[in-house]
């Protein structure tokens, strides 16, 4: 009888499926491996309020739904309805759902937000269970601006609730190059948030000179700060501007021919940038000058090679620089120690690739980069822990360049120049990626994300 049983149950029993890993774990060491798109992430905003507010409650729920829409990485439905799962099926196969119900109390004239989080649990069943209750007190008399504000504070919130990470991309600050014209461009600044998003990119405010070309926003890690490169004195020179805009750009490096492409140390205390007067373009180290307006002195050259070397990327811990040569005949992206010692290629491509960006949060740690691919740019993302790499840039879009990460790595923005079926602008897609909103559209290029609160 119980050997009956046994073959019953063997016969009965199906096996669970292993899980799609991402990266490939099998993929070879040196390698951009695609990943399988991961499942879609059903998203549902219900309104909770009586007649009296439910009016405002759809107002606060239209915002948040916009912040989360500049993610990329949901599918927002009417109704929360999961179907249930075979036991069998990987559970990273399996769609999430995230319901957040918006309740609301007046009092005054001032209103209690507070919103329910709730997503599918058991994660193969079509219940639902509550995740946590956040809440935002709105005042009375507040303007849109400051309302806009709390609104972005709160999807923060609900964003660290669903990645059960860090989170804070909305109601931070981007730089980025709007083209003014030939030879001219100019360097602006505006919120990431709903409602920017898609406006025209000449709306930010104005941060570099207005009649010259200017390029490269780069922030200081304090946010105090941005770089750019500017010709406006027919050379292109290194300025430094506050981010509150205090007083004007200044001039901090001004050899003759390039002076571009600026990083900061994560201490904020050096600049690494591109210079070629000394011949071929090479990277060099400046100490730091913060107290006066005078130039800032050359402290150390880091690559001494023939062939171009520039886009220094420092590591999060600043100990080592991530920068784009082509030493072996193309652009290829090579890692060194802060002092230029024990340069080395770090990934080996049949493509030419550039413009490193690194970013660490927590146990994560990535390199965006770009990679020409045929004719076509896209966006990759490099996981330093298991050196292996995935295109974020979704199938069918444009070329894409110049990658920017959102505090505590969970988003990248790049710009693009459009194709077909969507405008040229500047973009958002997922850490994971296979999926893009617009930010910014127009001639916008060349984002620069402001660093998360030292």
């Amino acid at each position: 009888m119980r050997s009956l049983i046994l073959f019953l149950t063997l016969l009965l029993w199906t096996p669970v499926a292993a899980a799609v890993q991402c990266p490939i774990p099998n993929c070879p060491p040196d390698q951009l491996c695609f990943c399988p798109p991961p499942p879609p992430h059903f998203m549902v905003l219900e309104n909770k309020g009586g007649e009296k507010l439910k009016a405002r409650i759809d107002t606060y729920m239209q915002r948040v739904r916009g912040n989360l829409k500049l993610t990329a990485m949901f599918q927002f439905q009417e109704k929360f309805g999961p179907k249930a799962e075979p036991a069998n099926k990987p559970e990273d196969q399996i769609p999430d759902w995230t319901v957040l119900a918006f309740e609301a109390t007046e009092k005054n004239g001032a209103v209690a937000l507070v919103v329910k989080v709730g997503q599918r649990a058991p994660v193969r069943s079509v219940k639902r269970a509550e995740l946590a209750t956040l809440s935002v007190e709105i005042p009375a008399g507040i303007d849109a601006l400051g309302q806009g504000r709390l609104l972005d504070g709160l999807t923060n919130d609900i964003m660290k609730v669903i990645l059960k990470r860090r989170f804070a991309a909305f109601g931070t600050r981007m730089a980025y190059v709007d083209k003014q014209g030939p030879g001219r461009s100019v360097i602006r600044l505006l919120t990431v948030d709903a409602g920017n998003a898609e406006i025209a990119s000449d709306k930010g405010i104005l941060a570099g000179f207005a009649t010259s070309m200017n390029r490269g926003p780069v922030w200081s890690p304090d946010r105090r700060n941005i770089l750019f490169t500017s010709n406006i004195r027919n050379n292109q020179d290194l300025y430094i501007v506050p981010t509150d805009l205090s007083r004007e750009p200044h001039r901090i490096s001004a050899m003759p021919g390039m002076n571009h492409s600026p990083t900061f140390t994560p201490d904020g205390l050096r600049i690494a940038l591109t210079m070629d007067h000394a011949g071929s373009p090479d990277l060099f180290v400046l100490k730091t000058d913060f107290v006066t307006t005078r130039k800032w002195r050359i402290e150390k050259q880091l690559t001494t090679h023939h062939d171009i070397d520039t886009s220094a990327a420092f590591s999060p811990d600043g100990r080592r620089v991530a920068f784009v040569s082509a030493r072996n005949g193309r652009a290829q992206i090579y890692i060194m120690n802060a002092d230029g010692t024990e340069q080395k290629l770090l990934l080996s491509t049949p493509n030419r690739t550039f413009t490193p960006r690194w970013c660490k949060s927590d146990e994560r740690e990535y390199l965006a980069f770009t990679q020409l691919v045929g004719n076509e740019s896209v966006i990759y993302v490099y996981n330093v822990a298991s050196s292996q790499g995935w295109q974020v840039t979704p199938d069918g879009a444009g070329d894409a360049e110049n990658p920017t990460w959102s505090p505590h790595c969970n988003l990248i923005a790049y710009q693009s120049n459009g194709s077909a079926s969507t405008p040229a602008g500047i973009y958002i897609s997922p850490l994971v990626g296979g999926a893009a909103a617009l930010l910014f559209k127009g001639t916008a290029s060349m984002p620069a994300w402001e660093p998360p609160t030292p």
